[in-house]
């Protein structure tokens, strides 16, 4: 059995290495904070005590086979890095489920926190930009410091942030912070950040939240959604010649269908089943001589580099643990399917060092899988 100050301790350095993307500008720091104080110490554990009964459950079994299908690209590449970045995957996913305090994970301060910190993030950088760095207001503010100088997956964080807090707010009756939260998502998204990913993330949460007030209150919720309908589309109407909208608008898809299909023309020559390699640099490039760095799709990307097989693989493993989601009423599911729709339209290997796709997927994934064990600490439904 574990004790508690062995899982205060991981929770404490998971909320460390979480802190860590907004504060540290270091890759490396990140990195051996996870490798020396959470994957050495969490691995021995693991083995000396059988995995808690980690492994006795299904969704564990997926990542195993996951992981273990990532071993095929692995040899087919040079050297052992490979094999390094499916070990720390797999370390971080199983550590987090079998050895972080699910209590404190489900708490609403640790959302709501977690909500706000990335908000100040956002805001205190834009300032800094505007004030020292002579950004025009209503320019967008493209690179942040820090790890997640990405503005993309920024957005895409608080948007997960916000899907994570929303049940909290609601249980709680904060009206006043879920309005004062959804103002400023949407200010930092399409005004300061400027990124369509994190709009689409935006809406997709608000239609969540419109259908399930409507099925909770109709009269009362269909009233609220259609007052808050108005006002958005009102908002735009004014706002719809502003030169950062006008901006939004004119950049279209940042050329998505052409890296779709581009990415998944090489994926095709390729071959389907084992994709081109985890090493693998397209020479193409996109109008205008653009070169692409990666298919800006996870799904794309998993197929790509892995083979269609993770891809297979991959995607029942993402429904199961949704499901198990809704099972365990965990707002933590809201937050990874919101992610995967975003990541939809940005994102890369998801195998690898720690990076923001740590945050986005595995880490809900993992707080998912531990809330099966039989020792998790289920969060309580939602009232209201």
């Amino acid at each position: 059995m574990l004790s508690q100050s062995f899982q205060r301790y991981f929770t404490a350095l998971l909320v460390a290495f979480v802190l860590s993307f907004v504060v540290q500008g270091s890759a490396k720091w990140t990195n051996n904070l996870f490798y020396a104080f959470i994957a050495l110490p969490g691995l021995i554990a693991l083995i000396r005590n059988r995995g808690f009964g980690l492994f006795k459950q299904p969704l564990a079994v997926g990542w195993l086979v996951f992981l273990g299908w990532c071993l095929v690209p692995a040899m087919r590449e040079e050297g052992m890095q490979f094999y390094k970045h499916i070990v720390y995957t797999g370390l971080f996913v199983f550590i987090v489920a079998a050895l972080a305090q699910g209590e404190f994970l489900h708490r609403g301060e640790v959302a709501r926190a977690l909500f706000w910190i990335i908000s100040l993030y956002i805001y205190v950088c834009a300032g800094y930009a505007y004030l020292e760095h002579g950004v025009a207001l209503g320019a967008r503010v493209d690179l942040l410091p820090a790890r997640m100088e990405n503005v993309i997956y920024t957005s895409i964080w608080l948007v997960c942030a916000l899907g994570l807090s929303l049940p909290v707010w609601a249980r709680e009756r904060r009206h006043a912070e879920m309005a004062a939260a959804a103002v400023l998502s949407f200010i930092a998204v399409a005004f300061v950040l400027q990124t369509r990913t994190g709009i689409v993330g935006g809406v997709f949460l608000a239609g969540i939240w419109s259908l399930y007030s409507i099925y909770r209150s109709p009269r009362v919720g269909g009233a609220v959604v259609a007052v808050l309908a108005l006002g958005v589309a009102l908002t735009l109407w004014c706002l719809w010649h502003e030169p950062w909208v006008a901006s939004l608008i004119g950049r279209g898809d940042s050329y998505r269908t052409d890296l779709f299909r581009i990415m998944t023309g090489e994926w095709e020559r390729c071959g389907w089943l084992l994709g081109c390699g985890v090493n693998f640099h397209t020479t193409q490039t996109l109008p205008g001589g653009i070169p692409i760095p990666h298919p800006h799709n996870i799904f794309v990307s998993l197929g790509l580099y892995t083979g269609g097989v993770s891809l297979v693989i991959f995607l029942p493993l993402m429904a199961a643990t949704l499901w198990q989601a809704w099972r365990q009423r965990s707002p933590w599911g809201l937050y990874l399917a919101a992610a995967l729709l975003m990541l939809n339209f940005d994102g890369s290997k998801i195998v690898g060092n720690p990076d923001e796709l740590w945050l986005l997927v595995l880490l809900p994934a993992a707080v998912i899988l531990g809330g099966t064990l039989s020792r998790g600490v289920r969060p309580p439904p939602v009232h209201h």
